[in-house]
């Protein structure tokens, strides 16, 4: 059994809320009283769960002795395109231009991504559960980008058909 630290198991918490909370935001219609509730809980914790690995050393594929891994780039990348999702919600709220609304949701889709990415990622490459110790060096980098790749693409081909085309102010992304 392994024991983790606290910051790894609120790190892990708020990744699991914002798992949860994103696919609940995704599924309500937009801009109502709910959608906002749900996705405030979905920003709170994907802050946190990026916040708080400022202070976890890495564990895998460090930088020298730093502390500091290839995984710390994402805190970056999830705070800048949450960062950028969040100003074009309050651009649209201010102009109601269109344009602003779509660069919103096709941002937080890829924050979404992002996060369901960075959730394998760490599953797989993390030595106390991750694929890392059964596979051969060249299996695992092909299931680690394999899986990846197809994240990423599903995100893609969700943006492409549903985000970035018709009106972005419908009231739901999807039609099922």
């Amino acid at each position: 059994m392994f024991t983790f630290p606290l910051l790894i198991q609120i790190h892990v918490i708020a990744a699991a809320v914002a798992i949860l909370t994103g696919m609940v935001v995704f599924s309500l219609p937009k801009g109502d009283r709910r959608h906002r509730i749900w996705a405030c809980i979905y920003v709170a914790a994907m802050m946190i769960t990026t916040g708080i690995v400022i202070f976890v050393p890495a564990t895998v594929l460090e930088f020298g002795d730093s502390g500091w891994g290839f995984f710390h780039l994402f805190i970056l990348v999830g705070g800048v395109s949450a960062s950028v999702g969040l100003f074009a919600l309050f651009k649209w709220r201010q102009t109601r231009d269109p344009a602003w609304l779509r660069n919103h949701q096709i941002r937080f889709a890829f924050s979404y991504a992002g996060l369901l990415m960075a959730g394998v990622s760490q599953l797989s490459t993390n030595p106390r559960f991750g694929l890392v110790n059964i596979l051969t060096p060249s299996q695992f980098w092909l299931s680690f980008i394999g899986t990846n790749v197809a994240i990423l693409a599903i995100a893609m081909l969700f943006v492409s058909r549903y985000l970035a085309k018709g009106d972005p102010r419908r009231r739901y992304a999807m039609k099922i």
